[in-house]
């Protein structure tokens, strides 16, 4: 059985999202393509028709799986005032500390940000283009670029990962309490009308 274009796309999709579940949760050395592929409802003898190797594959994540990008890409309004309030709104809830196991575990950033440094330049590249594609939305309407954002954004995504790394509620909630207080002191100021 031929796959169409459309189809194959679709597979590829569903094992991409499905890949960056599981490497995301457990890291991409301890996942195998049994694994991968059982989340995405495939046998391991279909992923070599959608991607040439799990590096290939984590590349794909990296650049393309970020729920981050895409809250911040559905922020709606014409004035930048309130899209800068909407991206604040949207940081208040990645660093409030009772959500702090679901942003880990849909934060691209935060939780494979290890496993792009120990990757190979492709994935590094990957992970650069959604780092900056996300900076840039943060800065969306704004007077300033996206790498104006950038350690507001690592200050955010690294809280999280850090959070999630240490034992006991009270450090969790004082990382990321103390990052909360430092994010908008990082950002610049949001454009007037």
């Amino acid at each position: 059985m031929r796959l169409t274009p459309e189809n194959k796309k679709k597979i590829t999709n569903r094992i991409r999202a499905g890949a960056a579940e599981v490497f995301r949760e457990q890291g991409f050395d301890a996942v195998n393509l049994d694994k991968l592929m059982k989340q995405a409802g495939l046998t391991r003898g279909a992923f070599y028709a959608h991607y040439r190797s799990k590096a290939a594959l984590l590349s794909d994540v990296m650049q393309h799986e970020h729920p981050l990008l895409r809250m911040l890409e559905a922020r709606d309004s014409a004035s930048a005032e309130e899209l800068f309030e909407q991206m604040l709104a949207i940081f208040d809830g990645y660093l409030d500390p009772a959500n702090l196991d679901e942003v880990f575990r849909g934060c691209t950033l935060a939780a494979l940000t290890g496993d792009a440094t120990r990757a190979e330049t492709k994935v590094k590249t990957a992970f650069g283009v959604a780092f900056e594609a996300i900076c840039e939305e943060m800065a969306r309407e704004q007077n300033h670029n996206g790498a104006a954002y950038a350690p507001a954004l690592v200050l955010a995504s690294g809280a999280v990962r850090t959070a999630q790394a240490v034992e006991g509620d009270a450090l969790r909630i004082n990382i990321l309490s103390g990052a909360h207080q430092a994010f908008s002191t990082l950002l610049p100021k949001a454009a007037k009308e």
